[in-house]
């Protein structure tokens, strides 16, 4: 082969290769959407790859506020950490395929990988700090009706320390071709989401209620139900994963959705409308029961029990609202809802608010996502 004819093929594959890579990354607004396929560790190291500054950026935010709450080296809190929970074993042995993902991610990036195995656990260790923190999260979902298809919904409002860099991760798994589009920030797993079967599902963190050592860490529960191929697998995976922190899950599928209050020693389902086919969350346990001793202790301090009211403004006009369109959900009044800066104290569409995902579900899901505060921010469709 002449010189010139190799180097002519030389420079083509390295265009061709430069092409795919670059198709993996698309960024619409200030939306990145990294389309990622083959090996859990291939898609992982994809993620690190692309994202290396934002998830550097992010990480050294997080250990500065890690060190605060534990007053102490962060190194030193994660070996504590995981020498006091059984967290990583149990992602071994119920979704390994996730941790070679992390694995990718700590390659990609360049950060250890303890540390961004730790990053994946960061609500849970931010549970052992025994800070009830606020939170705000709002979460909607509508069963199918013969007018409209099932709908779930969530204003995602996690810490500000995270925001920032909004991304979709558009997977495909390399086995059963399942796709998903899970919402998250760089260097994690996943917040929520839906996949290409109609699985779609959204978590309300719930600080009140026990959690334990030994169950299946959040982002991990997330990532598993995106990769069911039904909703009632996703509903039967909800009911056997041993839970680690107290959460609401909230998962739809084509036919229904079902809310899901889990702590470590409990979970219920529930519904705030008779007819239980619209469900509706604020963070705040409505019908688990297994509160901590902490949450218990902090009512005493205002002379209240664990059998008084409790008042959530933005779980009541949510609720109002709903009435008000005579419980006929659909895109644009739940759109409505979420995009709502009322009521004065914690809003649903506030300064927290990290990103607002509406998912129809059907045959053709769809997610509507708004990058930032839903009353401010341009909505994007994405089909698969």
């Amino acid at each position: 082969m002449k010189k010139s004819s190799f180097l002519l093929i030389v420079v083509l594959l390295l265009a061709i290769y430069s092409c795919r890579d670059s198709k993996r990354t698309e960024k619409i607004n200030n939306l990145t959407i990294i389309h990622s396929d083959g090996t859990p560790y291939e898609r992982g190291l994809i993620h690190g790859q692309q994202l290396r500054e934002e998830i550097d950026t992010i990480i050294n935010r997080w250990k500065n506020i890690v060190e605060e709450e534990f007053e102490q080296d962060f190194d030193k809190v994660i070996k504590e950490f995981f020498k006091r929970t059984t967290y990583v074993e149990i992602i071994k042995k119920v979704c390994p395929d996730l941790l070679q993902e992390v694995y990718g991610i700590s390659e990609g990036c360049g950060i250890k990988f303890e540390t961004i195995l730790a990053f994946q656990l960061s609500e849970e260790i931010s549970a052992l700090s025994n800070e009830m923190g606020d939170k705000h999260c709002t979460a909607i979902g509508i069963n199918k009706t013969e007018m409209e298809p099932t709908y779930l919904a969530q204003n995602m409002d996690p810490e500000k320390f995270l925001h920032g860099f909004p991304l979709i991760l558009h997977i495909t798994d390399d086995k059963t071709k399942i796709e998903s589009y899970v919402y998250t920030f760089p260097g994690f797993i996943g917040l929520d989401g839906l996949n290409s079967e109609g699985v779609a599902i959204t978590c309300n963190s719930m600080s009140m209620l026990n959690y334990s050592k030994h169950g299946l860490p959040v982002s991990f529960i997330v990532r598993t139900v995106l990769e069911q191929p039904h909703e009632e697998c996703a509903f039967d995976f909800i009911k056997d994963v041993p839970i680690g922190i107290s959460q609401c899950f909230t998962i739809g599928g084509i036919s229904q959705v079902k809310c899901f209050e889990c702590s470590a020693n409990q979970k219920k389902e529930y519904y705030p409308f008779k007819n239980k086919n619209i469900v509706l969350h604020t963070n705040f346990a409505a019908a688990n029961r297994d509160f901590s001793n902490q949450f218990i202790q902090v009512l005493a301090e205002y002379g209240k029990t664990t059998d008084d009211p409790y008042y959530c403004p933005r779980f009541y006009l949510a609720y109002d609202k709903i009435q008000e369109v005579n419980y006929k959900l659909n895109y644009e009044n739940i759109k409505s809802i979420l995009s709502l800066t009322e009521p004065e104290v914690w809003p649903i569409s506030n300064d927290d608010t990290y990103g607002c995902l509406i998912m129809k579900l059907d045959k053709n899901p769809t997610l509507f996502i708004a990058p930032g505060r839903p009353d401010k921010t341009h909505f994007i469709e994405l089909t698969f």
